[in-house]
């Protein structure tokens, strides 16, 4: 996906719930929108990198993601890999919500 410098809509802003994750695909990609208890918005790839799995299936608890797999958790503000049996880190994207929605800026792989 091209780096453009244009913003990409995903979804109203309500439509992720307080330290939640929703999916939002876009083309052949899935990604994770986070929103944290006092509404900030980060956006990650939604496959797990140790194995296919959906991280906005799994258990939100803070800034954690714990992938519904085999419960390695990421820090979803960084991509951080925090604990077996995941070692790679999950990519993250810049968001931003402006008028209720919010966007996300795709960069080249």
């Amino acid at each position: 996906m091209p780096d453009n410098g244009d913003w990409i809509e995903t979804c109203k802003a309500q439509d992720v719930g307080r330290e939640d994750v929703k999916r939002w695909d876009h083309g052949d990609r899935s990604f994770a929108i986070f929103r944290t208890a006092d509404d900030r918005y980060y956006v990650t790839d939604d496959i797990c990198t140790h194995e296919y799995a959906h991280i906005s299936d799994g258990f939100v608890e803070g800034t954690t993601v714990e992938c519904p797999r085999h419960a390695g958790c990421f820090d979803f503000r960084t991509g951080e890999a925090l604990n077996p049996p995941v070692c790679v880190n999950l990519r993250t994207f810049p968001a931003k919500v402006e008028d209720g929605l919010v966007y996300i800026r795709l960069a080249d792989d």
